[in-house]
C-alpha cells in the first residue's frame, strides 16, 4: 500500500504542466522535496562530519546541504539547475546562519567539477543515476560516500540500505563506497623459513564485490573473507606446508597499482606481525563496470 502510495505522488508530481514545466527549463528531475526524516538518514548513514565536502546535485531547496552545515558543520555545494531552487537554497542557509559554510551553483548536475567531495547526495531517478554513475567514478576517489533517496543504481549494488517511514509512506536510502579497481595480478614475495617464494594474486572484481586467488610455490589457494572498502582492502589466506598449517591475515591501503600494509602469519599458536607490498602489472587491470570507464 505504502509503495502504491509513492508511486501516485510520483505520478502527480510528473503530471502536464510538471512536465511542460520540466522541459522549459531542461530539468531532467522535478522538484520533489525529501522529508526532513530522510535528510536525517541519508547524512546519519554518510557518516557525515566536519571534515566532510558535500556535494548534493539536484539540490532542490538547499535542505540536505544547509542541514549538514547547521549540525555538522560541514562544508557543502548545492547543485540545481533551476534559479528558483538556487534562489530558495541561499535564503534558507542565511536564515539558518550557515552561508559561510555553503555554495550554491545553478548549473547542470553532469557539467559539474565534484573531484573535492567526500559525500555525494542523491534524490533524482534510476536513470539519471545511470547516466550520472560514470561521472561519479571518473571523479571521485576511493572512499568518497554516494547517498541516494529512493533511487538505486541498477548493477551496482549498495554497501548498505534502509528503509524511512514517514506518515503514511516508506522511503528507501541507499548508501555506497567508492571502491579502489584492484582488478588484476599483483606480483610479491612470500618469506618462508629464510628462502623466498615468488606469489601471485589474481583479482576478479565488479564494483565493490570481489574474488581472488593466490598462486605461491605451485599451490593455488582461495582467499578467504576478501573485502574492499575505498582503498582499504584485507582478506586472508590458508597455507599447509610440510603438515604444518599457516593462516595469514592480509590488510592494505590500495594506492594505484601498489597494495601496502601488513600480514599478520598465524602458525602453531603463534602471530607474528610483519609488512607487506605487492605491485600490480598494469596490464591485467580491468574495468570494475563492464559496461563503463576504467575505474581506479
Amino acid at each position: 500500500m505504502r509503495r502504491c502510495l509513492k508511486a501516485l505522488v510520483l505520478a502527480a508530481v510528473l503530471a502536464a504542466p510538471a512536465r511542460l514545466f520540466v522541459q522549459e527549463l531542461h530539468l531532467d528531475v522535478p522538484y520533489v522535496p525529501t522529508r526532513p526524516e530522510v535528510v536525517a538518514k541519508m547524512l546519519q548513514m554518510a557518516h557525515v562530519g566536519k571534515d566532510d565536502v558535500l556535494y548534493d546535485l539536484g539540490c532542490g531547496d538547499g535542505r540536505i546541504v544547509v542541514t549538514a552545515a547547521k549540525l555538522y558543520g560541514t562544508h557543502g555545494t548545492g547543485v540545481d539547475i533551476n534559479p528558483e531552487r538556487i534562489k530558495e537554497s541561499r535564503e534558507n542557509a542565511a536564515r539558518e546562519g550557515v552561508t559561510p559554510l555553503v555554495t550554491f551553483l545553478q548549473q547542470d548536475l553532469f557539467q559539474t567539477d565534484i573531484r573535492e567531495a567526500t559525500v555525494v547526495t542523491l534524490y533524482l531517478l534510476s536513470s539519471v543515476n545511470l547516466r550520472l554513475r560514470p561521472i561519479l567514478f571518473e571523479q571521485l576517489r576511493p572512499g568518497t560516500r554516494v547517498v541516494s533517496h529512493d533511487f538505486a543504481m541498477d548493477t551496482w549494488k549498495s554497501d548498505e540500505s534502509a528503509v524511512v517511514e514517514t506518515d503514511s509512506m516508506s522511503h528507501d536510502v541507499y548508501l555506497w563506497v567508492i571502491p579502489s579497481n584492484i582488478s588484476g595480478s599483483w606480483g610479491w614475495t612470500w618469506p618462508e623459513g629464510g628462502r623466498l617464494d615468488a606469489c601471485r594474486f589474481d583479482f576478479d572484481q565488479h564494483f565493490q564485490r570481489v574474488t581472488g586467488r593466490l598462486d605461491v610455490a605451485g599451490a593455488d589457494l582461495p582467499l578467504i573473507d576478501l573485502t574492499v572498502s575505498g582503498d582499504q582492502v584485507g582478506f586472508s589466506v590458508d597455507r599447509v606446508e610440510n603438515g604444518r598449517r599457516t593462516h595469514v591475515i592480509f590488510r592494505a591501503r590500495a594506492e594505484r597499482d601498489t597494495l601496502v600494509g601488513t600480514m599478520v602469519v598465524q602458525s602453531g599458536g603463534k602471530a607474528a606481525e610483519k609488512p607487506w607490498k605487492a605491485v600490480r602489472n598494469p596490464a591485467t587491470r580491468k574495468p570494475i563496470d563492464a559496461d563503463g570507464p576504467m575505474l581506479y
